[in-house]
């Protein structure tokens, strides 16, 4: 059976930095699923300036638990492909994704809902400065997603800031592992890799 792991925090924390480097330390025993993917789509005719991204409502959870309970179950699954242009699906491919030793999900709420929770073998809190999670923000979405710094401060004032303090970071109370500074924490990153070996060697 796979042994699953979640990395939380906030949007620009660097959850993706540490997932990354699990990953190139397991090779191709391990596999990263990014809750992005499971975005709903925007509806038609939504403003995405008046949508709160980063709140519980704006993720399909029912289909993020199904695929996480499959590859728990030894089957592979379909990963949506979200476009952050269009805020929908691209319906015409998906993201294959096999059963492997190790499953690493990273999201903001990844494991928010209690029942996805329990899914987990270890959870890991990325934690950093609010100003630094918002400078790697504005580097992201001007460079990767073509917005302007006034739409990114914008949506940060009035969702991002308010959704991390209610359900982002509460989430860290039930993460086994704080990692401060994310991918730069070596000393941390190297104590959470020899876990996972261990696990793994069980």
């Amino acid at each position: 059976m796979s042994t699953f792991v979640a990395i939380i925090g906030g949007s620009g924390a660097g959850k993706t930095t540490v997932a990354n480097k699990i990953l190139d330390r397991f090779s191709n025993r391990a596999v990263c699923i990014n809750m992005d993917s499971y975005y709903k789509d925007l509806e038609p005719g939504v403003d995405p300036r008046n949508v709160n991204f980063d709140a519980p409502t704006a993720f399909d959870f029912d289909l993020f638990l199904s695929h996480l309970v499959d590859l728990k179950n030894g089957k592979a699954i379909e990963v949506p492909n979200y476009s952050f242009v269009t805020y929908r699906r691209d319906t015409s491919k998906t993201i294959h994704v096999e059963p492997r030793d190790l499953i690493i999900v990273e999201g903001i709420l990844v494991i928010y809902k209690k029942e996805i929770r329990k899914l987990f073998d270890l959870a890991i809190y990325v934690d950093e400065d609010a100003d630094e999670r918002l400078i790697r923000r504005i580097e992201r979405d001007t460079k990767e997603r073509g917005r302007s710094i006034e739409s990114i401060i914008f949506q940060y004032r009035r969702f991002v800031a308010p959704a991390f303090r209610s359900f982002i970071e509460p989430q860290k109370y039930d993460c086994d592992i704080i990692l401060p500074r994310g991918g730069e924490n070596h000393t941390g990153l190297s104590i959470i890799i020899e876990a996972l070996e261990r696990m793994l060697n069980k």
